[in-house]
Formats: C-alpha cells, sequence, structure tokens
C-alpha cells in the first residue's frame, strides 16, 4: 500500500511542476528552471546598442575570476554571471561590418573553429532563425576539469556590427535551459541610435 502512495505522491508533484510551467511560460512572467522561478528583464549593452532581456540573478563577472574563467585575453567583453559562476552569459561586439546575408557563413565558421580547436566537443545543433531577427546558433557539450558544460553560442547583427553571444551552465541542467534560450534570442532587439 505504501508504494502505491508514493506512487500517487509523485505523480502530484510531477503534475504541479508541469501547471507551474505552463503558467510561468514567458520571459514576461518568468520561467521555472531547476524548480527555481527565474525572472528576466531587459537590459541594455555596448553603449545601448542593443537590448536582450536576461535572467535578473545575473550580475557583472568579476575581472579576477574572469581571468580564470576565461584565461585568454581574448575573453569576452561583457561576462554577466550567476552568484555560484555556474550560468554565464557573455558577449562581444566586433568592429567588423556584418550584414545579415553573412549570419550562416560566420555561425559555421565560429563552429568549425571551436570544433576544430577542441575535437573532443560533442555538437547538437546548428540552425538560422529568421524572426524576429536573424540569428544564427549551434550547441554542445565541452568539458572541464570535474564537470560537463552546456555551451550555446549565437551570432546576429547589431548596427552592422557582427554580435557574438554564449550561454553555458552545467551540462546537466542543459534541458532545463533550452526554452528560455530560445526566448532570450528571441528578444534581442537593436536600439534606435539616439
Amino acid at each position: 500500500m505504501e508504494k502505491k502512495e508514493e506512487f500517487f505522491d509523485e505523480k502530484i508533484l510531477e503534475f504541479r511542476r508541469m501547471a507551474r510551467k505552463e503558467k510561468y511560460d514567458s520571459l514576461d512572467t518568468g520561467m521555472y528552471v531547476n524548480n527555481e522561478l527565474v525572472t528576466f528583464s531587459e537590459v541594455k549593452l555596448f553603449n545601448n546598442a542593443f537590448a536582450i532581456t536576461l535572467p535578473d540573478f545575473l550580475v557583472d563577472m568579476p575581472l579576477s575570476i574572469a581571468k580564470i574563467k576565461y584565461p585568454s585575453e581574448q575573453r569576452p567583453q561583457i561576462i554577466k554571471t550567476s552568484m555560484d559562476t555556474t550560468v554565464n552569459f557573455a558577449f562581444n561586439l566586433f568592429n567588423m561590418v556584418t550584414n545579415d546575408g553573412q549570419i550562416t557563413d560566420a555561425t559555421k565558421q565560429f563552429k568549425n573553429v571551436i570544433a576544430r580547436v577542441n575535437p573532443a566537443y560533442v555538437f547538437y545543433h546548428f540552425k538560422i532563425e529568421e524572426e524576429p531577427k536573424k540569428v544564427g546558433w549551434f550547441d554542445f557539450k565541452s568539458y572541464c576539469v570535474d564537470e560537463n558544460v552546456y555551451n550555446l553560442v549565437y551570432l546576429t547583427v547589431i548596427r552592422s556590427k557582427l554580435l557574438h553571444g554564449m550561454f553555458s551552465c552545467l551540462y546537466k541542467d542543459a534541458l532545463e535551459w533550452q526554452d528560455v534560450l530560445q526566448q532570450i534570442m528571441k528578444s534581442i532587439r537593436e536600439e534606435e541610435i539616439g
């Protein structure tokens, strides 16, 4: 009898989790990630060149930590991180003239460079989203000393320059972030020059 009760308790909990995910299913309402409600706000980056909606829990990564996590001097220009540094959003805005027609090739080139330098990485998706803004992206699993890491890289054009965005989290949390990441990429909006 006890096993039946446990089974029903688990089913009730699962039903409640599903109901929460249905109610909180957008960046506007907040979204559940690992059973925690994550809220979001629009952030303007690179002197208001563009806006993107990001989790409210992110902070600017201190340079001392960035030098350890990204040891190359070519580390991202902007790095936003969770307090435990397991969730990261990073951005570069390259000073090269680019247009939407070059996004597919640029995304392929970025993927090929990463694959060539790190042949052990496992790549999953490669997509070009056309709406609401053209964004090329791919995702992959990388390896660290004590954890596997899920990574998503995306490229788009902002003010005729190439925006290179990156996301990373613990690999075990990757599925929790999938819907959130798709909505975040769709939230990218070029700001008017004022």
